[in-house]
């Protein structure tokens, strides 16, 4: 008999699979949502950004491919570059992306031609007549000054209402940066400042893209994702509206240092780095708070135990060590863990630092991502152990005993740590313990 009064549980949506991390799982029900009609641009975009979000790059290539082909066919050369460019950053030097570059290259070199030759060439003035002796001319009038260009007055208006809203996890940057500018300021540098809209699941910045700019979050959520060292995107933090992100590139020129993925809609202010530059001369408070951040990033400890993780430690990689070890079946994290500890009694530091990471990276991406940093920092603190040889000997076994000790209170109480994290109160508990 089917109980059609019970109540019916409701299938997650793509943006709280998207917030959880679980990016496979958000294509799939994406992907139902084209079922008998062709998806937008913009969904499409999307289509390709959790594509590459859940390790599936080779599909999202064509897809970025096809939108670039797309806007240039219209006539949107800009945004078909972004789309290029981004299908750059999956397949680095891929063959059929170097001819479009070059097709987008022609194609603006003729449009700059095209605007050459239409400008008229200055005309010569003639010279002045010789005028007979006489009084001299009536002045002429002054012509009016040039006009100025238009400022978008609702941009100013957002900015300035940005420069107003309370700080979020850090000090506030846009209140330092932004609040009670001066009107000129503010205009001279309003073509540096850009409201930015993105949705749910859509990519800001990637890993390894060149940086010339800051942004400060006015509304929404964003993830703050760095790939280990086998090659998997983990989240080491997460940032709210008042928050702000971009500053290390954006100080020192060098490339994003991490992906930025938005977890709700999100309404941002990009600030070009000239622009920053010109603020930040005029409000030296902001530079503390700027480089006070840039300092914390360069040491984050979060960063470098993600980095850290051995290339070796792969869920494949950990997947083979128990089926090695305990023969071929699922286990659940606090069996891995128990399993992990027995490998490290037994002297296997590597295959327990396998499934450590593997246990790490689930939770992580399963929406625990602060309980799956503290594992891998202390997977790091193991690592580095190993590393320093000079170590006495005592203090290394006595560094090995505690490690087996927190393995084993870990196993212990993971079970429990996952069925009360499936609480909304909790997570979002969790997520402000993050922020701090």
């Amino acid at each position: 008999m089917v109980l059609d009064w019970l109540p019916r549980s409701k299938p997650p949506t793509v943006d709280e699979l998207v917030a959880k991390g679980r990016y496979k799982q958000a294509v799939a029900v994406l992907r139902t949502q084209f079922e008998g009609r062709s998806p937008t641009l913009a969904e499409r975009l999307r289509l390709a950004d959790l594509l590459v979000l859940a390790d599936h790059g080779e599909q999202a290539l064509p897809i970025l491919l096809g939108v670039a082909d797309e806007l240039a066919r219209y006539g949107f050369h800009d945004r078909a570059l972004e789309a290029l460019r981004r299908a750059d950053a999956v397949a680095p030097g891929h063959p059929e992306l170097r001819g479009r570059f070059a097709s987008l290259a022609r194609a603006a070199r003729a449009r700059i031609a095209a605007a050459t030759a239409a400008t008229p060439p200055a005309e010569e003035k003639p010279a002045p007549p010789v005028e007979a002796a006489g009084p001299p001319p009536a002045p002429r009038p002054e012509p009016p000054p040039a006009a100025t260009p238009p400022v978008d007055e609702e941009r100013l208006a957002f900015v300035r209402g940005l420069g107003e809203q309370p700080p979020g996890g850090r000090e506030s940057l846009a209140s330092a940066l932004l609040s009670g500018l001066p009107p000129d300021l503010l205009r001279h540098t309003a073509m540096g400042l850009h409201r930015r809209a993105v949705p749910a699941g859509g990519i800001v910045i990637s890993e390894g893209d060149p940086g010339d700019s800051l942004y400060l979050i006015a509304s929404g959520s964003v993830r703050v994702l760095v790939v280990g060292g086998h090659g998997r995107p983990l989240e080491i933090r997460r940032l709210d509206a008042g928050d702000f992100f971009g500053e290390v590139a954006a100080l020192s020129g060098t490339p994003r240092s991490a992906t930025v993925v938005a977890v709700a809609d999100c309404e941002l202010l990009e600030v070009d780095r000239w622009a920053l530059q010109a603020l930040v001369e005029a409000r030296p408070a902001a530079r503390r708070v700027l480089e006070g951040a840039r300092d914390h990033r360069a040491h984050s400890p979060e960063e470098a135990a993600v980095r850290s993780i051995p290339g070796q430690a792969s869920p494949d990689r950990a997947a083979a060590v128990l089926a090695a070890h305990f023969g071929g079946s699922e286990w659940s994290p606090r069996v891995r863990l128990h399993f992990a500890k027995l490998m490290l009694d037994a002297g296997q530091e590597n295959d327990a630092l396998a499934v450590i990471a593997s246990v790490a990276e689930e939770m992580a991406q399963g929406g625990h991502a602060e309980t799956g940093i503290a594992i891998l920092k202390k997977v790091d603190q193991i690592r580095r152990r190993e590393a320093g040889a000079a170590a006495p000997r005592v203090s290394q076994a006595a560094s090995e005993a505690a490690f087996r000790v927190w393995v084993a209170s870990l196993a212990q109480g993971t079970d429990a740590l996952l069925r009360a994290a499936a609480s909304p109160a909790v997570e979002k508990d969790a997520d402000r313990r993050g922020h701090r």
